[in-house]
């Protein structure tokens, strides 16, 4: 008796199919995962910031006797003899989504100014990790 069937060689159609659909969900999760993280790690970074630029404001005003009309004037010398700056870099006006901090030197929150991000979603208002960000919280 002679065997007709030859001997299988290589996967069959649903044995890739079903290894692409395990990968592909494992990637999925994987990059839901990073991408969460990346948020949060923004999301702290500029908590972080506006306390640092509150922290130049206040710099600003001891040197000068004056609050700075924008952030910009802790960059660029405004012309004041007792100006001591620059008091940050000029790339540290930008909070981490690539927007500009904003800042009122007549605080809505009971400060002597405010500092904030709109945050994740760069609008007003928002929840967790698009909330926005002040020196206020």
């Amino acid at each position: 008796m002679i065997n007709n069937r030859k001997k299988q060689q290589g996967f069959s159609l649903i044995e890739v199919l079903v290894v692409m659909t395990i990968l592909a969900v494992i990637f999925g999760l994987v990059v839901s995962n990073v991408t969460g993280g990346q948020d949060k790690a923004k999301y702290k970074q500029a908590k972080i910031e506006v306390q640092k630029l509150s922290q130049s404001v206040s710099e600003f005003y001891l040197d000068t006797g004056s609050m700075p009309d924008s952030l910009d004037e802790l960059y660029n010398d405004n012309g004041d003899a007792m100006w001591m700056g620059p008091y940050v870099k000029e790339k540290e006006l930008k909070d981490p989504w690539g927007e500009p901090y904003h800042f009122s030197a007549n605080s809505q929150h009971g400060q002597s100014f405010d500092i904030y991000s709109y945050g994740k979603d760069k609008s007003p208002g928002g929840d967790k990790l698009a909330a926005d960000i002040g020196n206020w919280q």
